[in-house]
């Protein structure tokens, strides 16, 4: 199994936060939110990654290197201009082994079990597997229609109020959840080298020539990050447990939901809320309070109270 991360968009929704850093680069508490996609792979024993960039693609790549620090190999696929998601798949097919592609969008915060997934992928013998999730309000999406095998029968454009109570009282209601498996042969149809969209064309033409589409649903958490809102939120979900997140040896739990870096300075008498999280060589000192839902980057002197928020690193509140 190859892993394929689609990490080369601009995260334009995501702008001011973007302007300077690509946006799976963005931390996720206390580390990029690329890294801990590229842990979860591992953790799933898919150790050859193929990692699509474009965007400030620079910042990526010292990052992470060869991947040989993060256990894993990875190998870069640059796009000169923009090819879409699938388009930026078809470009890395010269590294393509032959094994089943296991397809990433660098934004999405699961808790999706990487193992279950593959092995329903196997068990059913798809051509294309898509994980999906289900919500209550379908009308902001495209929707995914499957039957009682789980085998995807048609792709629905985004529902108006009356027809969302239609597709609802059919139980239409799984939406694209942007991790996929896909067989490499579903892409010898296409060109190198122009742009190329799952929804709009790859996924449509996999049902038209008659291949095998299943929908694995998932009903655990799910986040897609793409505006400032849900990136926030994200980050108070994982505090909160809600999503797996190893901390490492870099800070422990003092308490339910607060964590602090173990290079952190606390004064006994600062205030700490549930969730919150004290980034590394923070000082707060006595007259120091950190309300609930708030991230202390790295770096940062504080000693008063502070509103509710993500504070950027190396801040400075006496």
């Amino acid at each position: 199994m190859q892993a394929v991360i689609i990490a080369g968009g601009k995260g334009t929704r995501l702008r001011p936060l973007t302007y300077g850093c690509p946006k799976p680069m963005l931390p996720l508490v206390d580390r990029p939110f690329l890294e801990w996609m590229i842990n979860r792979c591992r953790e799933a024993d898919v150790c050859d990654i193929l990692l699509n960039v474009q965007y400030q693609s620079r910042q990526v790549i010292d990052y992470f290197g060869d991947g040989d620090r993060f256990g894993v190999k990875i190998r870069y696929v640059e796009e000169s201009t923009p090819l879409d998601t699938a388009g930026a798949i078809k470009l890395a097919e010269p590294y393509f082994t032959g094994e089943s592609l296991i397809v990433f969008n660098a934004d999405i915060l699961t808790n999706l079990d990487l193992k279950a997934l593959i092995k329903f992928h196997k068990d059913t013998q798809a051509d294309a597997t898509l994980t999906l999730t289900r919500v209550e309000d379908i009308t902001p999406f495209g929707l995914v229609e499957i039957n009682s095998q789980n085998q995807v029968q048609a792709f629905r454009e985004k529902p108006n109020a009356q027809q969302a109570v239609e597709f609802l009282t059919q139980g239409i209601n799984t939406i694209n959840a942007g991790t996929y498996v896909l067989e490499p042969k579903i892409f010898d149809i296409y060109p190198t080298g122009e742009p190329l969209s799952f929804e709009r064309k790859v996924f449509p033409n996999v049902l038209e020539r008659g291949l095998k589409m299943m929908g694995f649903v998932w009903d655990g958490y799910w986040m897609d990050m793409g505006t400032p809102e849900k990136y926030f939120q994200a980050q108070v979900d994982v505090l909160a447990g809600e999503v797996p997140f190893d901390f490492g040896d870099r800070a422990e739990e003092k308490q339910a939901g607060v964590w602090v870096a173990k290079s952190a300075s606390i004064a006994e008498e600062a205030v700490l809320e549930s969730p919150c999280y004290i980034g590394e060589y923070t000082a707060l000192g006595k007259d120091a309070h950190i309300p609930s839902q708030t991230l202390i980057g790295a770096n940062s002197l504080i000693n008063k109270q502070v509103a509710s928020g993500m504070y950027a690193t190396g801040t400075l509140l006496l």
